[in-house]
């Protein structure tokens, strides 16, 4: 076997920041494919042992799918190993979300693309054990795509496996539990991924700030006890079959919940997306939905005047910009948000 030492350059770019990220990921550019690609930088130092350089780079390489990230090719200097990938432009799920709340429509199309990668690792008894919107890009066809593997791992012959380390906010209850994690380890960071997508980052990360944990104790304690996430809280334009999905996904009991990600996309393959609404809030004292047909755009619109919330709704027509009101819509004397989005609810599934 000839062995041949190749000189590789490459200029690195932007750094990409990541939420609870584990490494250094960079926009760069290749002269030799004359392309921007997106480089992944590991210090050496990471690893105990030679052997594991390669290892995120081979799962990759080995989990060829169209809804998985694929590897252009794996190199190494002195003191870092590099991972090259395709660059889209589009960016990361957890962007999208920065920039606007998600439609059903468009949170059930995303997950049903990205759990379909996350199926074809476990087919292969592997487990990602980092799944969250900035480990999930969008491709250049606005496609969902899973990415980094770099926490991921080959089930034992027991079924069980266990990361080097975790994103604290995305640990499932049965690791502090038990120490021992699995595919269902997958399904739960699937599920709270989900959950994130229909609230918005926003909402999950102010209900960790409101809990004012100082220590991973706390934490485990506060997951553990159905604490965090709120698991009972949606957004009021989120179908409550599609709620009754995520808290299967994201129940703390392991024998509760999606026995595997197949069988969550058959159940979210049948949620009705007939009442596509995307939410807006403006300020912490209104907030608005908006959907649209062939003819009209309609607007349910959530105000507070004093200490009182009140709803207004109103149609317009395409073709002039007329608008009408929808009396239905124009309903007051609500005391707190709570109430007032129980309101909602109602009013947007009619």
């Amino acid at each position: 076997m000839l062995m041949v030492n190749t000189l590789l350059r490459v200029s690195l770019e932007e750094d990409i920041g990541q939420e609870g990220r584990n490494s250094n990921v960079h926009i760069a550019f290749d002269p030799q494919l004359d392309a921007r690609l997106v480089i992944k930088k590991i210090p050496k130092s990471d690893f105990t042992q030679a052997e594991d350089f390669f290892n995120e780079a081979k799962m990759l390489y080995a989990t060829t799918h169209p809804n998985i990230m694929g590897v252009r090719y794996a190199t190494q200097d002195k003191e870092n190993i590099y991972i090259s990938m395709d660059y889209y432009k589009n960016g990361s799920l957890n962007s999208l979300m920065s920039k606007k709340h998600l439609t059903v429509k468009e949170i059930v199309r995303y997950s049903l693309e990205f759990l379909s990668g996350l199926h074809f690792m476990h087919t292969k008894n592997l487990v990602h054990f980092d799944i969250k919107p900035t480990n999930i890009l969008l491709n250049d066809a606005n496609r969902a795509v899973v990415t980094d593997f770099g926490l991921a791992k080959y089930l034992n012959e027991n079924g069980f496996a266990n990361p080097d380390k975790s994103y604290p906010l995305h640990i499932p209850p049965e690791t502090f539990k038990f120490n021992k994690s699995s595919t269902f380890s997958d399904v739960y960071q699937a599920g709270l991924t989900i959950y994130r997508m229909c609230n918005g980052n926003e909402f999950f990360h102010d209900q960790y700030r409101k809990l004012n944990i100082t220590n991973s104790d706390e934490l485990a304690e506060a997951i553990i006890k159905n604490k965090f996430p709120k698991r009972n809280s949606f957004l009021p334009h989120i179908p409550n079959k599609f709620q009754q999905i995520i808290k299967k996904a994201i129940n703390p009991n392991v024998e509760e919940r999606y026995e595997s990600v197949l069988e969550m996309m058959n159940d979210l393959s049948t949620v009705d997306c007939k009442f596509d609404w995307r939410y807006n809030q403006h300020t912490n004292t209104h907030s608005s939905w908006t959907r649209e047909n062939e003819t009209h755009i309609f607007v349910l619109e959530l105000k507070k005047d004093d200490d009182e919330w009140f709803t207004e709704g109103r149609r317009i027509r395409k073709s002039d910009n007329k608008t009408n009101k929808m009396n239905k819509c124009f309903t007051n004397g609500y005391n707190t948000k709570d109430e007032a989005f129980k309101s909602v609810k109602a009013l947007l599934e009619v």
